[in-house]
C-alpha cells in the first residue's frame, strides 16, 4: 500500500473513532525445523508477514471461515482486532494475486445508521463471497447501551479497494434484558458465533450460535441452539427482527443445545450444518443437512465418550465433506490426550473414520481442514501436556478453551476418500494461535494457503501467510 494510500485509511478511521490496522508488505522467510518424515519445501516456504493485530484471536475461532481466495486470484480475510477504544472487524484484501502476496488493502466496518460499532466490542467474523461479486461478512456484537450481542451484516464491494456498501442488524432478538438482571460484564452470551457460506443461486445461506428468554439451563442460563436464515438476491432476509424467538434447527430433549456452528455448501443445493452439541451431558460434534428450507435432523458424527468440540468443515466439488475436531477427555474423566481427529462422509452421509491426526505424545487443538476434491489438509496448534499458554493457563484453559489456544503449527495431508495420513509437517515452533486455510471458489487451484497468527516476545501478534506445497 503506498504512503499516500495508508495516510488516507488513517484519516477515514480516525474519522469513524478505529485506529487503522496497518497492513505490510515485507516477507519473512525464516524457515521453522521441520519433524522428521515431513517435507521441507511445506517448512521452508516462505512467511508473508500481511498485519499486525492486538491479540492472539484475530482469526478466532476456527469454525467461521473467514480466509477466502476468488476466482482471480485475490485473497480477502476478515479480522478482529483492537481500535483505540474497542475491538473492531476489518476486511483485508490483496494488492496481488495468490500465490504473490505481498501487500494488502483494508477497510473497517463502521457506524452506520442502526449500527454502531464504535462504542463496544466486535467479535469474530466470518466472510463469503457471494454470486454479484460482493463480499459478505457477518459477525457479532452490541453497542455500550445495548449490551446484547446481536448478529451483524456488512457487504462490501470486491474488485479494486474494499468499500463498504451496506450494513444492518437483520434481526435483533428480543429479551436479554430478562435473563441478565444483574450487573453486565459485558461477556453475557445471546446471539454468538455466526458463519455464512454462499450458494450458486445467488443467496446467502447463515447459522449462529442462538439464545432466548424461552430456554433456560439448570443454572437459570439462556440454552444455546442452532438457528438459520437466507439473505435472498434481492436483500431480504428470512427473517426479520425484533425476534422473540430465532429459527433454530433442531432443540429437544435428545439434542438440547449445540454451540459454534460451521457451514460446508455442497452441490445440488445440500448445505452441511456441522457443530458440537450437548449429547447425554457430552459434548458431540453433529451434523445435519438443510435443503430448501428443509432440514434433516442432527446426528452424531463420531459417537465418543470424550468431549469434542473446535470443528472444522470442508466440502468438495464431489459432495465428500470433511470435518476436523479437538477430542479429550469429558469433564471428570481424568487426565488424557487433547488431540486433533479427522472424519470424512461421502454423498450419501456415510462416515469414514475416525482417525487421530496429530501424534501421540502432544496436545493439539483449533483444527482448521481444507480440500480441493484431490489432497484434504489439516492444520492445527500443538503443546506438550501440561505447558502453560501466555494467559497461565494450563493446557489451553481446556476443556473450557475459549480464550487464547497457543503452540506450534502442524499439519497433515491425505488423498481425498481415504485415512491415511502423510507425515506431520511443522511449520512454525510457536507459540501462534488460530490457523486457517482459505476457502476458494477454484478449488483446483494450487497452491494452499494457509493463515494464522504468530505471537511475538514484546507482546506483538502478527498476521502470517505460506503457501502449502499440494500432495
Amino acid at each position: 500500500m503506498s504512503m499516500e494510500r495508508r495516510n488516507a485509511a488513517a484519516r477515514a478511521a480516525r474519522a469513524s473513532g478505529i485506529i487503522v490496522l496497518m497492513a505490510l508488505t515485507c516477507t519473512d522467510a525464516r524457515p521453522e525445523p521441520a519433524r522428521a518424515g515431513a517435507r521441507a519445501e511445506d517448512a521452508a516456504a516462505p512467511r508473508t508477514l500481511v498485519a499486525e493485530v492486538s491479540d492472539s484471536k484475530a482469526l478466532g475461532y476456527v469454525g467461521n471461515r473467514k480466509f477466502l481466495i476468488d476466482s482471480r486470484g485475490t485473497m480477502y480475510c476478515a479480522v478482529r482486532t483492537r481500535g483505540p477504544r474497542f475491538t473492531g472487524i476489518c476486511l483485508l484484501r490483496s494488492t496481488k494475486h495468490w500465490p504473490e502476496a505481498d501487500g494488502f488493502d483494508l477497510a473497517w466496518v463502521e457506524d452506520r445508521p442502526g449500527v454502531e460499532v464504535s462504542s463496544a466490542p466486535q467479535r469474530a467474523a466470518s466472510i463469503a463471497l457471494g454470486g454479484d461479486g460482493s463480499i459478505h461478512l457477518v459477525w457479532y456484537g452490541g453497542t455500550a447501551l445495548a449490551p446484547a450481542h446481536q448478529i451483524r451484516y456488512a457487504r462490501f464491494a470486491a474488485g479494486g479497494a474494499p468499500r463498504l456498501l451496506e450494513e444492518s442488524e437483520p434481526f435483533p432478538v428480543a429479551g436479554f434484558e430478562r435473563v441478565y438482571l444483574g450487573p453486565l460484564t459485558g461477556d453475557e452470551l445471546w446471539q454468538e458465533h455466526p458463519c455464512i457460506a454462499s450458494t450458486p443461486d445467488g443467496r446467502v445461506q447463515l447459522v449462529w450460535e442462538a439464545r432466548d428468554p424461552s430456554r433456560l439451563n439448570a443454572q437459570g442460563g439462556p440454552q444455546p441452539g442452532i438457528a438459520a436464515a437466507v439473505r435472498d438476491t434481492a436483500g431480504n432476509w428470512s427473517a426479520s427482527g425484533p425476534l422473540a424467538a430465532p429459527p433454530y434447527l433442531q432443540v429437544d430433549a435428545h439434542f438440547p443445545s449445540q454451540s459454534r456452528p460451521t457451514l460446508a455448501a455442497g452441490p445440488g443445493g445440500a448445505l452441511h450444518v456441522i457443530c458440537y452439541g450437548s449429547v447425554g451431558g457430552v459434548q458431540q460434534i453433529l451434523r445435519g443437512v438443510l435443503r430448501d428450507g428443509t432440514f434433516s435432523g442432527w446426528s452424531v458424527v463420531a459417537p465418543s465418550p470424550g468431549d469434542q468440540r473446535h470443528v472444522s468443515a470442508a466440502c468438495e466439488a464431489s459432495g465428500r465433506v470433511h470435518i476436523a475436531w479437538r477430542e479429550g477427555p469429558a469433564s471428570g474423566a481424568g487426565a488424557g490426550p487433547i488431540a486433533v481427529y479427522y472424519a470424512s462422509l461421502d454423498p450419501e452421509g456415510r462416515v469414514a473414520g475416525p482417525v487421530r491426526v496429530s501424534p501421540a505424545g502432544e496436545n493439539a487443538s483449533t483444527p482448521s481442514v481444507v480440500a480441493n476434491g484431490t489432497s484434504v489438509w489439516v492444520a492445527w496448534v500443538a503443546w506438550t501436556p501440561g505447558e502453560l499458554n501466555s494467559e497461565g493457563r494450563r493446557d489451553n484453559g481446556y476443556p473450557a478453551d475459549n480464550a487464547a489456544v497457543e503452540g506450534r503449527l502442524e499439519i497433515r495431508s491425505a488423498r481425498s476418500g481415504t485415512s491415511s495420513f502423510g507425515p506431520v509437517t511443522q511449520l512454525e515452533a510457536g507459540p501462534v494461535s488460530y490457523p486457517t486455510w482459505a476457502s476458494r471458489t477454484d478449488q483446483a487451484r494450487a497452491p494452499e494457503a494457509l493463515i494464522w497468527t504468530r505471537i511475538e516476545q514484546g507482546s506483538k501478534y502478527r498476521l502470517m501467510l505460506t503457501p502449502v506445497a499440494g500432495r
